[in-house]
């Protein structure tokens, strides 16, 4: 009986044996699955991992690329600034030199105008003068003339009296006196 107990136990344990090897077997089946299941997910995980890396330095590379657009932006915004200041210093230079053109034309104008009133002014005197001359030389012809008709009558007398034979000299020196007289109003009238 020692015997069979024996072989049972050893068929028992080689049953058992047996029995537990093909868990163990199916066990290390389904444990070899979860294996590959967590290498996968492992991988998977480490290209997470990258992927995060990655965009954490794209975002990094996108917030300084944001820091320098904005350093830019404010380098840009300020050079408008001064050049918008520029084209104001500009604009009002431009604007005084205009006023200042429109203040020279008009000076000019007026100075060109009294110029010319000037210029009317010395032509009216001028002509002034001119028929102040001519009357005074009108005057003289007049007293020349009415002189030489003087000189006609005292000629015309003298030769009635050169027929009459009396008070020739006295005609003779009326009419010299006369000539003399109408000589020097010629000769002052010049």
């Amino acid at each position: 009986m020692k015997k069979l107990t024996k072989i049972a136990s050893a068929l028992f344990g080689a049953t058992t044996l047996g029995f537990a090897g093909f868990g163990a077997y199916t066990f290390a089946d389904n444990f070899w699955q979860g294996h590959n299941n967590m290498v996968q997910i492992n991988n998977d995980l480490d290209q997470l991992s990258q992927t995060i890396k990655n965009k954490n330095d794209q975002l990094t590379k996108a917030k300084s690329d944001l820091a320098e657009a904005k350093k830019q932006l404010k380098d840009a915004q300020s050079s408008q600034s001064t050049l918008q200041d520029q084209l104001k210093s500009v604009q009002e230079q431009l604007a005084e030199a205009k006023n200042m053109l429109v203040s020279n034309r008009n000076t000019f104008n007026q100075q060109l105008q009294d110029k010319e009133q000037e210029l009317q002014t010395a032509i009216n005197d001028g002509n002034a003068k001119v028929q102040a001359k001519q009357q005074e030389v009108d005057k003289a012809n007049q007293q020349i003339s009415n002189l030489n008709k003087q000189i006609t009558d005292l000629t015309n007398q003298l030769n009635q009296k050169n027929q009459d034979s009396q008070g020739f000299s006295q005609a003779v020196k009326e009419a010299q006196d006369t000539r003399d007289h109408a000589d020097t109003v010629v000769n002052n009238s010049k």
